[in-house]
């Protein structure tokens, strides 16, 4: 898994000529409006749940949330105790054929060892994804967030012009919140899970379902494009792609600080 990218070049170039595809398209006809801004919070008062980076928007200007962490600084964030053997090297999650994470005869592998079945796996990143709420007001108060960045999320290869958006923090304690954004119907809801401190595997449920979730690896989400599982249910996955967009220069076009 560590120097994945490294030993396997055309993987990462299938990725990233996925990804250059997006954003392609994205410069010619997005100009991001006030997306995530204070105007656009103000205006979409969904459910944000216990754990979310919202709360600490305020304290940071508009665009620090979108930008990009590197692995390094990672490392030295949380504030676990975590095995030095698992984050000496950063760990990159490859998902489907000819990857590092993929399904063979209703079993997973990971790194060429099986880990178990399709429906163990699932389970599996539903329960990383599964978070309990903050004890208090104060622990929900006091939770520092870094940015991981904001990202048009694609479903396949040909859709270049995604109109879902994720933006995504981490605190300390590796809980990961987002939020998940259609431009087409303006709907917004949260995205939360957490990162497992032994495997650098991260997973995340989508709003309110049950049975949708979103896995990674942290640092795949490091990069300019993220590959990531989306498991619905026990039975199906499919791979999308995350593809990181740049702030708007300009800054957000409604009073958006």
């Amino acid at each position: 898994m560590n120097n994945w990218l490294d030993r396997h070049p055309s993987r990462y170039a299938r990725w990233n000529y996925w990804g250059s595809n997006v954003r392609q398209h994205w410069r010619h006809y997005h100009h991001h409006g006030d997306w995530f801004g204070r105007d656009w919070w103000n205006r979409h008062r969904f459910r944000l749940g216990g754990w979310h980076y919202a709360y600490w928007y305020r304290s940071h200007p508009w665009n620090y949330w979108w930008s990009r962490p590197a692995y390094s600084t990672l490392v030295g964030w949380f504030n676990w105790s975590a095995p030095s053997n698992v984050w000496s090297q950063p760990v990159y999650y490859d998902y489907g054929t000819g990857g590092n994470v993929y399904y063979e005869d209703n079993n997973v592998y990971v790194g060429g060892e099986q880990v178990g079945t399709a429906a163990d796996f699932a389970a599996s990143a539903a329960q990383l994804a599964t978070v309990e709420p903050p004890a208090s007001q104060e622990e929900q108060d006091n939770a520092e967030w870094m940015p991981l960045g904001t990202f048009a999320v694609s479903a396949d290869e040909k859709e270049t012009e995604p109109s879902r958006i994720v933006q995504l923090a981490v605190n300390r304690e590796g809980i990961v919140s987002g939020t998940l954004y259609n431009t087409e119907t303006d709907d917004a809801q949260t995205l939360l899970g957490q990162v497992d401190k032994d495997t650098q595997r991260v997973a995340m449920r989508v709003g309110e379902s049950d049975d949708v979730i979103m896995e990674t690896g942290l640092y795949n989400l490091t990069k300019d494009e993220a590959p990531v599982m989306i498991h619905f249910g026990l039975d199906r996955v499919e791979y999308w792609l995350l593809v990181r967009l740049d702030a708007n220069e300009d800054g957000p076009t409604v009073d958006g600080q």
